[in-house]
């Protein structure tokens, strides 16, 4: 694929790194809901190299056949100026472009395509780390011009699948996040954070989204620096909470009263600027069984889309 237009952000992003400690973030598609589904539709292990669209998507020009999908945000995307279906494996014919323009809703998107990208992996993961500047392709977001070697994969027809669109992350301007507390909230900041809309702020990237709507942080210049995880609520000092996403660093020295859970982490690369978020704390039990739900549907979704495709294509360390 030789990209002719880089996008507003557009990354090479696959399941992410696990060595968080060695100080490295886990990074991967913030949407990992779209990851997984995306390879799934053409035959990949959830795991594969892709591309990570982000507001603005890039041009790209196919010098070989292939077999894509675009899972995500509604993107405008066309092929050889031609609508191209979301959600669906489609077969590109050697020297066509995909064209894919912006979303209405939502922030990404993750374009797969079959065998995944061939890029050499570091730390166990062939994802973009933008502020390490490592990962990838040399560690950056596309430029005009670039090439990308897609991996060796057997031909396979499309076949009519989709997905259920109760499968996919839920967009909207309105976010309802469930979240657990730590021993960080204290009486006075769970009225101040919860049931309370948050403005989404411009500062939104894949390191974190900063919300606006000051908040009264308690401030303890003994406190140690603690492990930090994606889906964390940090408070700053100037009051104006910070939704950690897959780059955010592995520690930091900030209050973290509240978690997203593991089944809304998706939700989080999904925010844009003017979105509006709410915190609504669960139980353990219910983030769990919430997260087991969702995995069971995704892993039938998983193993239906791939009956048709043969097994799937990886070379790398792990599926997800």
């Amino acid at each position: 694929m030789e990209v002719r237009r880089p996008g507003l952000q557009t990354t090479v992003q696959d399941a992410g790194r696990q060595v968080r400690a060695l100080g490295v973030p886990a990074g991967g598609a913030a949407d990992p809901v779209a990851r997984r589904l995306g390879n799934a539709l053409v035959g990949n292990a959830g795991g594969a190299a892709g591309l990570e669209v982000t507001l603005g998507g890039p041009t790209l020009v196919f010098h070989g056949a292939a077999l894509v999908s675009l899972c995500g945000a509604p993107f405008d995307a066309q092929l050889d100026g031609e609508p191209f279906p979301l959600w669906r494996a489609v077969a590109v014919r050697a020297g066509q472009t995909l064209r894919v323009g912006g979303t209405p809703v939502g922030a990404r998107a993750f374009l797969a395509v079959r065998g995944g990208l061939d890029l050499p992996e570091v730390f166990g993961s062939r994802s973009t780390d933008l502020r390490g500047g490592f990962g990838g392709l040399e560690g950056r977001a596309l430029r005009a011009g670039d090439l990308l070697t897609v991996g060796a994969a057997a031909p396979l027809t499309p076949r009519r699948a989709f997905v259920a669109p109760d499968l996919h992350t839920p967009l909207g301007p309105e976010q309802v996040l469930r979240v657990t507390a730590t021993p960080d909230l204290t009486g006075p900041l769970a009225a101040a954070l919860l049931g309370r809309a948050f403005p989404v702020g411009a500062q939104a990237d894949r390191m974190g989204v900063r919300l606006e709507g000051p908040v009264a942080t308690p401030q303890d210049p003994g406190r140690v620096s603690v492990p930090n995880v994606p889906g964390m609520v940090q408070l700053p000092p100037d009051g104006r909470p910070i939704l950690l996403l897959p780059d955010a660093g592995t520690h930091g020295g900030y209050p973290t009263p509240l978690v997203v859970i593991r089944a809304d982490l998706p939700r989080l690369g999904q925010l844009r600027p003017g979105d509006r978020v709410t915190f609504r704390t669960v139980p353990l039990p219910d983030a769990r069984a919430a997260l087991h739900a969702q995995e069971r549907a995704l892993r039938q979704a998983e193993g239906s889309l791939r009956a048709w495709s043969g097994p799937a294509l990886y070379a790398g360390r792990h599926a997800d």
